[in-house]
Formats: structure tokens, C-alpha cells, sequence
């Protein structure tokens, strides 16, 4: 800021030598005032504003050593709109008339990030695209993050991917291997299959060959249809047929013990399957016995656990005679 020093000089002065050295100082301080003059020294601060209405708009325009201020407003067609630009942001608003047509539009420019709110953003560059349905298009990689999209299509940081429907790719090497519910590989017309992992379902249909070092196969019931409990008496009428024996066999004269095939065909009945055929030869699931076994122990337990019951109550019957 400049500092004016006026020149002052008595009437009695008549020392040429003095008036001198006055003149001399104050054209030292004159050039040092025009060299420091800035506009707050002639004008207020008020003077930068700019207030201007005519019919039904009016403009604002604000200036200070905060920030600039740009504000519009049409009152017959509802558009107001403006523009701050601070040490800190750059704002930019409109809040209404036909620019918007469903929300606020607002951005703000910090140092560090960028706020937006509007109704559609559309952005064309060379490396990305986004139009106004929200298609997004990039010629790079995604890096870093994690993508969720309404809990069906779901990618975390480490890689991992969960697809909750059709998946349709050219090339799938996942380094985990695939868990699907249901899972078929096309080639062209053609169904197949390799994976060089391991595989873990429910059901797989194999149309030509599988090849692999080791084969798992396991049952459950839904391989079975007419699922029902074997009855007590069932069971019983099936393990009065089971007669173990000793025997020989005709050809390799080799001992044995077992059941004679023949008898428990007999005895059996067709209640429960004791028996079956393989060529023209019967033969024993002794496998499926253990389900008799596992049947008729479960009964007698039953037959404990009431006599336990019987002879509790009749104990506290005794002790309360007593």
C-alpha cells in the first residue's frame, strides 16, 4: 500500500538551499508513492462487485482477495445458476430451468478430489467412454478395487469371481478350479470338458470319455426313487433266512464261510431283495445285509430303552408304597 506525503513549504521560506532539499525529498517520496499504488488505495472493495437486473434477470459478479463469484438468475424461466473459483475449489451449480430436467447438478473441484451430482454423465476420450445409460467402455486393465453389481456379479480384490448366471467366455483358466451349480462347455456344437483340476458337483453327464487318474463316486438319495423305512417284521423275516455256513468250493476245493445262496433265496421271501442274479448264477449282496443288521439292532434297542423305562417306574411306584 502507498503512502502520499504532501509537500509542505512555509511563506516566510526563502533559503533556495532548503526549498532544494524539500523539492528533492519529495520527488523521492512522490516516485516511491506511484511505484507502491495498487487499486485499494483509490477505490473500495465494493467497486469489483457488479449488481446488474434487467426485467427479470439479474447477474452478480464478486471479486475479493478470497475468490471469484459469478451468479445468474432468470426469474421467468427459473435458471439460476454460478460459479465460485476460491484457493480451494472451483464450484459450479445449476439448480433449475430446462438444463435439468430430474436433480441438482453441482461439481465441485478440490485439490485432492472431484464431487458430482447430476442427472446423466457422458464422457468421450480415446482410453474410456460412458454414455448417458451408464455403459462403460475402457481399452485398459481395471487395477485394484473390487466390483459388486446387485450381488450376482461379484469380483474381489484377491480375483476371486462369483457369477450368478451365464458366464460366457472363450478362455477360462481360473488357478482354483470351478465351483458351479450347473456347468457346460461348449465348442461350437459340441459339449466338452477339461479341466485339469479338480471338479465338484452334484451331477456330471459325460458324453464321450473321461480321462483322469482317480474317479471318486459316491450316492445319495437322490440316484433312488421309492424310498422307504424297512418295517420290524421286514427285517426279521430277512435275518431268519441269513443261516451262516461253512463250505467248500467244487472246483478250487478253497474253504469258505458264508450263507448258501440257494437257501436264502428260498427263505427269504420277496419282501426285502436277499438275493440277486448275475448271469446264471445267484448271488449274496452282503454288502446290503448291514441295513437287516442295522434294522433289527435298532428295534431291540427300542425294546431296552421301554423295559428301562418299565422297571424305573416301577421303582418309584415301590418307593412310594414304602
Amino acid at each position: 500500500m502507498a503512502v502520499y506525503k504532501p509537500l509542505v513549504l512555509g511563506k516566510d521560506e526563502t533559503d533556495i538551499d532548503k526549498i532544494m532539499s524539500k523539492l528533492y525529498r519529495f520527488s523521492r517520496d512522490l516516485k516511491s508513492t506511484l511505484s507502491n499504488l495498487s487499486l485499494e488505495d483509490n477505490t473500495d472493495a465494493s467497486v469489483l462487485d457488479i449488481l446488474d437486473s434487467r426485467a427479470d434477470k439479474t447477474r452478480k459478479i464478486s471479486f475479493s482477495a478470497d475468490g471469484l463469484t459469478i451468479d445468474l438468475q432468470d426469474y421467468e424461466t427459473g435458471l439460476h445458476t454460478s460459479l465460485e473459483q476460491t484457493s480451494e475449489k472451483i464450484s459450479l451449480l445449476v439448480d433449475s430451468g430446462s438444463v435439468v430436467e430430474t436433480m441438482l447438478s453441482r461439481m465441485e473441484l478440490y485439490g485432492e478430489y472431484i464431487t458430482l451430482k447430476t442427472g446423466q454423465v457422458i464422457i468421450q476420450t480415446q482410453n474410456m467412454s460412458l454414455d448417458r445409460n451408464g455403459n462403460a467402455r475402457f481399452s485398459g486393465d481395471i487395477i485394484g478395487g473390487s466390483i459388486n453389481i446387485g450381488g450376482r456379479f461379484i469380483v474381489d480384490a484377491t480375483g476371486k469371481c462369483y457369477v450368478d448366471g451365464t458366464l460366457t467366455t472363450e478362455t477360462l483358466n481360473p488357478p482354483d478350479g470351478v465351483y458351479a451349480y450347473e456347468l457346460e462347455i461348449y465348442n461350437d456344437n459340441d459339449v466338452i470338458n477339461t479341466v485339469t483340476n479338480n471338479i465338484n458337483c452334484g451331477d456330471a453327464y459325460i458324453s464321450e470319455t473321461l480321462t483322469c487318474r482317480k474317479v471318486y463316486q459316491t450316492s445319495d438319495k437322490r440316484c433312488k426313487t421309492d424310498i422307504t423305512p424297512i418295517s420290524e417284521g421286514a427285517a426279521a423275516e430277512a435275518l431268519h433266512a441269513i443261516i451262516p455256513a461253512k463250505y467248500r468250493f467244487r472246483d478250487s476245493q478253497r474253504s469258505g464261510i458264508g450263507c448258501i445262496a440257494q437257501e436264502v433265496y428260498r427263505n427269504a421271501g420277496e419282501t426285502l431283495p436277499m438275493t440277486a442274479r448275475h448271469e446264471d448264477c445267484l448271488v449274496l449282496p452282503y454288502g446290503s445285509y448291514g441295513a437287516v443288521y442295522a434294522r433289527m439292532i435298532q428295534a431291540n434297542q427300542y425294546r431296552i430303552n421301554a423295559l428301562k423305562q418299565e422297571v424305573k417306574r416301577r421303582k418309584e411306584e415301590t418307593n412310594v408304597k414304602l
